[in-house]
């Protein structure tokens, strides 16, 4: 019972990284699809027993992230996505405008912390096709980088649309 306890534990303590990796990867959709997502991933997880996990929290971590990128996929494919609205913030519409796979393997490593044999054992691909996702993530998002901060005549540039009557 004590080891049950334990396992479920660890399970509750990966949630959070989880909801957050969910919340970056639907970019852009409302935070109840995340939250969805993410219960949806964990529910088969719950019903499995401690010792399935021989390898401890790393091996639970690296199940749950699995199992939770393979339900994301199937359902943000799925859904008929609005995509991010002006109130996002750039980089929202920049990780909503990247392939999903490009997406994934970027916030695995940069956001999560993945080293890259973990995020291709993830991800069920070799590491030279996840670094070309990383590659192609990170050139497309450079373009943010290359955008000046505010005009050089010293006003200021508008972020957003005004009402003006």
């Amino acid at each position: 019972m004590t080891q049950r306890k334990d396992f479920r534990g660890a399970l509750e303590a990966l949630a959070p990284g989880v909801r957050r990796y969910a919340r970056a990867l639907s970019a852009g959709e409302p935070p109840s699809v995340a939250d969805e997502l993410v219960l949806e991933a964990l529910q088969p997880l719950r019903e499995v027993a401690s010792n399935d996990f021989p390898g401890g929290e790393s091996e639970l971590r690296l199940r749950l992230y699995a199992t939770f990128t393979q339900v994301a996929e199937r359902k943000l494919r799925e859904s008929a996505s609005t995509g991010p609205s002006l109130r996002h913030p750039v980089i929202v519409h920049g990780l909503a405008d990247l392939a999903f796979e490009d997406r994934e393997a970027l916030l695995l490593v940069v956001l999560e912390g993945f080293s890259y044999d973990h995020a291709a054992e993830i991800l069920g691909v070799e590491r030279d096709i996840l670094v070309g996702r990383l590659v192609r993530a990170r050139t497309r998002l450079s373009a943010f980088d290359n955008q000046p901060s505010a005009p050089s005549d010293g006003t200021r540039r508008a972020l957003h649309l005004r009402v003006v009557k």
